[in-house]
């Protein structure tokens, strides 16, 4: 009994909204402000058509800027060697971090070695190389 109720006070709104149905006669009676009748269109003066269509201007040509293209070639190339050479020294950085490891811990005198000893040398190489390729690009700008 319960269910059949709760059935009921359910789909009793719904059976009520289903029975109302518009349709496009139903929208000649709705009140409409400010909408124009076809009388009003017909007041209105008919809108200007052309009867060919607009002869198009030649788009100028420009003639590529060729130290404007050389510049950013160059500030690509610039660009492209500072990736390599942060990338070489992530490498050697990882070198040291290994070598550094194996003397016992990571916070451990790094032990003495060849491997130690050359990823120092060539990190603060490149370093050098970074600023030197950084500053050139600096001169560009």
């Amino acid at each position: 009994m319960k269910r059949t109720l709760i059935a009921l006070a359910l789909l009793l709104p719904a059976m009520a909204v289903a029975g109302e149905k518009y349709t496009n006669d139903d929208l000649d009676f709705a009140p409409k402000r400010d909408a124009y009748t076809n009388a009003d269109l017909v007041k209105l003066a008919p809108l200007p058509v052309a009867s060919a269509a607009a002869a198009l201007e030649p788009m100028p040509v420009v003639a590529p800027d060729r130290a404007a293209q050389a510049m950013a070639a160059r500030r690509d190339e610039i660009f492209f060697d500072l990736n390599m050479l942060d990338a070489e020294v992530g490498y050697w950085e990882d070198v040291l971090a290994t070598a550094r490891w194996g003397a016992g811990g990571i916070n451990d005198y790094p032990r003495i070695g060849r491997d130690t000893a050359e990823a120092r040398e060539r990190i603060t190489r490149l370093q050098r190389h970074i600023f030197l390729v950084e500053e050139e690009l600096a001169l560009l700008r």
